[in-house]
């Protein structure tokens, strides 16, 4: 049995659709929406959306009612998102700099890129292989209404919290920037209190809500760099012209008991009958997949398809055509 499993066997279940296909479900590994170079497993993150021009931010801080320092640290819960995000994926090792950089100090607009000389330095004093860089951050918090319940001391505020983000990602080996990426993040906000005056005071002070999105912000940009586990289900088959291997290797999918479907499936194999050993090939293509030997359950679904005109077979040969590309490219980039 495959040691490496894309799949977790405690998931697997089953939903019964009738005496003929049914459906079984389980985890998969799908690969990172953004490629990281099998090479870059330690990383440093820098804060870098402080801005240069402190005067016009102070005039900002004014003109819109937030604390001159608001957006300063709020973004460093974007960092201890990020970091949480990566650090929990096993894929990377990441260190926080303890240096701040001035950038754009503008949410949706990036700055220059980081020189190649400054990049090192900080990758060299962190010895670490790239550097993760916040490089524009803004919040906004906006009050979208306040309900009251059966009485009128019953109050909830509601509000609609923003965080703008933008990152770097430099690779000081190759000079090249492996990831540029701007986004916003919405969170929706509410806060209750006994009466109008604590609900009021609650939704005012918007640190809390700004922090939480913050955090969630650098979560979500964390995930955008790492596979994922996603749920999906595939249709086997319970029976076939009264064959007893095949309904016996159904049940022994149906309690997760491979080893035994797998030989009770081979034996239906033998059956002088197309349509058994179609649905056969295609139900040992689906537990070939569940332990993790797509290019085995490949071979099936092939055989299932091509050899027995099994219909159902011929759709999941190129959903596992398309699986062993994604997982040939997820252990490229976890340099297995």
């Amino acid at each position: 049995m495959n040691r490496h499993l894309l799949i977790i066997l405690s998931a697997a279940s089953i939903l019964l659709s009738g005496c003929g296909a049914s459906r079984i479900s389980f985890d998969v590994l799908a690969p990172a929406v953004q490629y990281i170079p099998p090479e870059i497993n330690t990383v440093t993150l820098v804060n870098r959306s402080f801005p240069a021009n402190r005067e016009a931010n102070m005039l900002e801080g004014l003109l819109t009612g937030e604390g001159l320092k608001q957006d300063t640290m709020s973004s460093d819960f974007v960092l201890r998102g990020l970091s949480e995000s990566m650090n929990g994926s096993g894929r990377f090792n990441v260190k926080k700099a303890k240096e701040t950089m001035p950038g754009s100090g503008i949410g949706n607009l990036l700055p220059e890129a980081l020189d190649w000389e400054t990049v090192e330095s900080i990758c060299h004093k962190y010895s670490t292989d790239a550097l993760l860089a916040l490089e524009a951050y803004d919040s906004d918090f906006i009050i979208t209404g306040a309900a009251a319940g059966r009485k009128l001391i019953d109050m909830q505020a509601q509000g609609i919290v923003t965080v703008n983000c933008g990152l770097r990602m430099y690779h000081p080996s190759s000079r090249s920037i492996i990831d540029e990426f701007m986004y916003k993040h919405e969170m929706e906000w509410g806060t209750g209190g006994f009466s109008i005056v604590a609900a009021a005071n609650a939704i005012i002070n918007k640190k809390r809500a700004v922090e939480s999105a913050s955090l969630e912000a650098g979560n979500l940009y964390g995930r955008r760099l790492i596979p994922e586990w996603m749920y999906v289900s595939r249709e086997y088959f319970r029976k076939g012209k009264g064959n007893p291997y095949l309904e016996e290797g159904a049940r022994m999918m149906e309690v997760n008991d491979w080893d035994k479907a797998i030989a009770a499936l081979e034996k239906a194999m033998e059956s002088n009958k197309r349509k058994v050993r179609g649905r056969a090939a295609h139900n040992l293509a689906v537990i070939y997949e569940i332990l993790g030997d797509l290019y085995k359950a490949k071979e099936w679904a092939t055989i299932a398809w091509g050899r027995y005109k099994e219909k159902e077979s011929r759709e999941y040969g190129y959903i596992l055509t398309r699986r062993i590309q994604e997982a040939e490219n997820i252990n490229y980039r976890m340099n297995r």
